[in-house]
């Protein structure tokens, strides 16, 4: 966590096909630094593990960023409980299963809402 800097939120675009992502496709909503960018690391880390579904249709993404780039993508299906995590060179994506209903997971959901102007996209 230390190491993060800089935190884009993004909406996600196209998640067709994302168990190919090298990347998450989508539009920056917004983007934190200093102890706002600490803050969302830390929902992060505190989502407890959850039972996941199926859907895989996430709304949104956070990308977070390093003194180097890109330490890790993470998109987010607040539906289906699934968090798709993207390593930079790290190979295939992998899904980790997360409590959307938790106080750390409506934090977060929230964050993304907060920056998201556009017409409510289902989460």
């Amino acid at each position: 966590m230390a190491d993060i800097r800089r935190v884009e939120l993004v909406r996600v675009g196209n998640s067709r096909e994302w168990d190919e992502w090298d990347a998450v496709p989508g539009e920056t909503l917004g983007s934190v630094v200093g102890a706002d960018a600490a803050a969302i690391a830390g929902l992060v880390a505190g989502l407890p593990d959850g039972e996941s579904m199926r859907c895989f249709s996430p709304a949104y993404a956070l990308k977070a960023h390093g003194a180097e780039g890109v330490l890790v993508e993470i998109a987010f299906c607040f539906r289906c409980h699934n968090a798709l995590v993207v390593v930079p060179g790290g190979g295939r994506p992998g899904l980790v299963a997360f409590e959307p209903d938790s106080p750390a997971g409506r934090a977060l959901l929230a964050r993304f809402k907060a920056v998201d102007r556009t017409t409510p996209t289902p989460a």
